[in-house]
């Protein structure tokens, strides 16, 4: 009996550490993004958006972020209750600077403030070091009005708690009003939009390392009404330096991007976004020499953004997006062999090559291949 004790625990410690060896130096956090709806509810005295969250909601936002307990956050349209957000939020995140509030004090179109912010964890080691204005906006008091504001992007470096490093890009792209696009009167809004993917697309490549990339924020984009996948995602998977992942569609639609359709695209029954896919995203790019994230889960909290004293309306006019990563960091497989990378998508439908490329169907290049898991010789 004795000897059999020992021999299972022998068994199980030897099995962890071939967990362990396993895991490598990978780590996990969850990462959202949320357009707090941070305009003044009045200016001088005139509603401008009544139904946002204000002075009453914002304190309220930042409870549930508390509770929510997420890694890092990023921000839009926190502009004017910042403030009433931060002083909560402060006990457990840092923050970089917001540029300032919207009002009639000082007339000056555009007004000189993104709304962009970004909050993360106290242990995560992190600096804002770049903010962009979009190249082309369009509308002042028409088309969403995109053009009031120096909309654009900001971009953070960011050492997360277990030491792995990853760039953050936190945007927020301009929009369209519904009437517009009911009428197809939006072609002025897309070509803004577009533009502003190619120039954040540029700004990444110009500055890509080995470091995973994050891309959130409130983009205001279709598949099927922009052309991301052409103009952002197969632009630079063309390069060969990295490859692009919606956490979206990789967990919620294994993989495939929705097809671009020609005329209006429009919200959906639900009022919250076109068949499923919504105009917040997060994307991550994967260097093919570098650190490598997995998403492992997508959420979109529905039930849980609601007002203590309305349960049926939601803080703003946006739901919080988030995802749960696991990173490889640059230089670490996760399992001691440092040649190959293996894709984070291996045991999901479809094909994949070892590092990390998807085929839409079985490939027909000689190789070897992951399907369902398992690794497969074509000759």
């Amino acid at each position: 009996m004795r000897r059999y004790l020992l021999l299972t625990t022998a068994a199980i410690l030897w099995g962890s550490i071939l967990s362990a060896l396993a895991q490598g130096h990978t780590e996990e956090f969850t990462v959202a993004t949320l357009n707090i709806d941070g305009l003044p509810t009045h200016v001088i005295g005139i509603p401008v958006n009544i139904d946002g969250p204000g002075e009453k909601y914002t304190p309220e936002i930042a409870d549930y972020l508390l509770q929510k307990d997420y890694d890092l956050v990023g921000l839009q349209e926190n502009f004017n209750y910042y403030d009433l957000l931060f002083t909560k939020l402060e006990t457990s995140y840092h923050h970089d600077q917001c540029l300032g509030k919207i009002s009639l004090e000082s007339i000056a179109f555009p007004f000189p403030y993104d709304g962009i912010s970004l909050i993360w964890h106290h242990g995560i080691q992190g600096e804002h070091s770049q903010s962009v204005c979009w190249d082309e906006s369009y509308g002042i008091f028409s088309h969403a009005a995109d053009a009031l504001t120096d909309k654009g992007f900001r971009r953070y470096d960011l050492t997360l708690k277990g030491g792995s490093e990853i760039v953050v890009y936190n945007g927020h792209w301009d929009a369209s009003y519904d009437k517009d696009e009911e009428s197809g009167r939006d072609g002025p809004d897309r070509e803004a939009r577009i533009a502003q993917w190619r120039q954040i697309r540029d700004s990444i490549m110009a500055r890509l390392d080995k470091r995973p990339v994050i891309v959130l924020g409130d983009m205001n984009s279709y598949y099927p009404r922009d052309d991301i996948k052409s103009q952002f995602v197969d632009y630079i998977e063309s390069t060969g330096k990295a490859r692009v992942f919606d956490a979206w569609g990789e967990l919620e639609r294994n993989g495939e991007y929705p097809a671009k359709v020609d005329g209006p695209v429009t919200h959906d029954e639900n009022g919250w976004g076109h068949r499923g896919e919504l105009y917040d995203k997060i994307l991550f790019i994967n260097p093919t020499d570098g650190g490598q994230l997995t998403a492992l889960n997508y959420s979109l909290d529905k039930t849980g953004y609601m007002r203590s004293d309305d349960p049926d309306k939601p803080f703003g006019d946006h739901f919080p997006v988030a995802v749960k990563f696991r990173i490889v960091p640059t230089g670490d497989s996760g399992s001691g062999i440092e040649s190959i990378t293996v894709s984070p998508y291996q045991n999901r439908e479809g094909w994949y090559d070892l590092q990390g490329r998807r085929f839409a169907k079985k490939p027909t290049t000689p190789g070897i291949y992951l399907h369902h898991g398992q690794k497969i010789l074509i000759r």
